[in-house]
C-alpha cells in the first residue's frame, strides 16, 4: 500500500489545530503561515515554522485540521525512490503529478538524514526507509 508522505514512526512531538488554506494530504509538509492556516509546503524553498498533516483537509472537523509539530528528534516513515543507507542525508522532492513527496537524494531542496535505510527496512510492501528532516531554528534546511 502506497504512502504519499512522512509519518510519524517515533520521538517526541506536539499537535496543534489550524484552519486549512488550501488542499493537502495526510504526510504532507506544510506551512504554518502567519495567520495560524495550512498550506503545503514547496520543498524546494526554506520553510519556517513547519508541520506534518496527520489527515487529509477534506476531513478537517469545524473547519480545523490536526498536525504534528515534529522535534529534532522526531522520526518518520518516508517513502524512496532508491536505496538509500543510513546516516546519507538526502533532498525531498514533490510529484504533483501523484501528489507525492519523497526522498530522492536532490541537493537542491528541503533535507532529510535517513536513520535506516532501505537495506535496514522490510521492503516487501513499499519503498522506504526512517529518516528525521533537517531544520534549524524552527526552519527546514536546504
Amino acid at each position: 500500500m502506497p504512502f504519499n508522505g512522512f509519518i510519524y514512526a517515533r520521538g517526541p512531538y506536539e499537535t496543534d489545530e489550524r484552519v486549512a488554506a488550501s488542499a493537502f494530504s495526510k504526510g504532507d509538509i506544510l506551512m504554518l503561515d502567519s495567520n495560524s492556516s495550512l498550506s503545503r509546503a514547496n520543498p524546494y524553498g526554506a520553510q519556517a515554522n513547519f508541520a506534518i498533516a496527520l489527515a487529509d483537509s477534506t476531513q478537517a472537523i469545524n473547519g480545523k485540521s490536526v498536525v504534528l509539530i515534529p522535534k529534532p528528534d522526531t522520526e518518520f516513515w518516508a517513502p524512496v525512490n532508491s536505496a538509500m543507507t543510513a546516516g546519507r542525508e538526502s533532498g525531498i522532492s514533490f510529484n504533483p503529478a501523484n501528489g507525492r513527496y519523497f526522498l530522492d537524494g536532490s541537493t537542491t531542496t528541503v533535507r532529510a538524514v535517513v536513520v535506516k535505510g532501505t537495506d535496514e527496512v522490510d521492503q516487501s510492501v513499499r519503498s522506504q526507509v526512517l529518516c528525521k528532516l533537517i531544520y534549524h531554528d524552527g526552519n527546514l534546511v536546504l
